[in-house]
């Protein structure tokens, strides 16, 4: 067959195969331009407030942190955020009412690999929801981390040494997992004891307190005494558990079991009426 005709068929052919699987493929330009850039986190070296959805990363320590009362040497005010502190230090004053890290009303919010020292909060979560707390270390603060009316997962952190560890202002079992929270001066976690929660309400006693450092809570309504008001709190307590009303997590039971029987029910009651001084 003359040249001319085996390529005049060959031509043909690849016409028909085109045809047949929607046309030539594309360059491979075009696919590389098409590839996504990963995202560049955004570099923190001082105190900052981040009000845009992002990654965040803490360069360098940052010593003798300044921030107005009321708010955070980092303050998260954006949703969507992850602030990674690659093990640096967040480190105050002191100051009344200051914080490390302050999330403030946002929500899907990690903190993590960070330590922080001198405030009056190390961590303060307020008002938000979906935070993760995680691989932090809060040591010698007034309060270590704090939580006030947010939904807060507490995961793999070090309390230590300060006043008050961990402060949360609602029911916690499910929300502190593998934590190290101990060897805090006052207490090392502060949070209520649930009497009834559902349909929308809560009644709460406490936070109660270990006034002695035994492992047990003989100050229950944490009015800074043991009396009478504790030892009519305590039957309470005991009455809605066993009744299915409260759900007292597992170290505030632990806390509540004053006759050593590895049980919280009303046994505990007349081991701690017979503990208690009259009021």
């Amino acid at each position: 067959m003359p040249q001319s005709r085996v390529l005049a068929v060959g031509l043909v052919l690849l016409c028909i195969v085109s045809a047949s699987y929607g046309g030539l493929p594309a360059a491979s330009t075009a696919s590389a331009a098409s590839t996504p850039t990963p995202q560049t986190a955004t570099t923190v070296d001082s105190c900052t407030k981040i009000t845009k959805p992002g990654t965040y990363v803490l360069t360098r320590d940052v010593h003798n942190g300044k921030t107005a009362i009321s708010t955070g040497c980092i303050e998260i005010r954006a949703n969507d955020v992850v602030l990674d502190g690659e093990g640096h230090t967040l480190d105050g004053y002191g100051v009344s009412d200051t914080s490390g890290v302050h999330v403030d009303g946002a929500s899907n919010v990690t903190v993590r690999n960070l330590r922080t020292q001198d405030w009056n909060r190390g961590m303060y979560v307020e008002d938000a929801s979906d935070v993760r707390m995680r691989d932090l270390v809060a040591v010698n603060n007034a309060i270590g981390i704090g939580v006030t009316g947010s939904d807060t997962r507490l995961v793999n952190n070090t309390v230590r040494g300060d006043l008050r560890g961990v402060t949360l202002d609602d029911s916690w079992d499910d929300r502190l997992l593998d934590n190290r929270i101990h060897h805090n001066r006052a207490i090392d976690i502060y949070a209520p004891v649930v009497l009834v929660h559902g349909f929308g309400y809560q009644l709460n006693v406490g936070p109660p307190l270990d006034p002695d450092k035994d492992g047990r809570y003989e100050d229950l309504t944490g009015n800074g005494k043991t009396g009478v008001s504790d030892a009519v709190a305590f039957p309470i307590i005991a009455a809605a558990e066993t009744s299915g009303l409260a759900h007292v997590p597992a170290r505030q039971r632990s806390a509540l079991d004053f006759d050593g029987d590895g049980n919280f029910d009303q046994a505990d009651v007349l081991a701690y009426a017979g503990l208690t001084p009259s009021g």
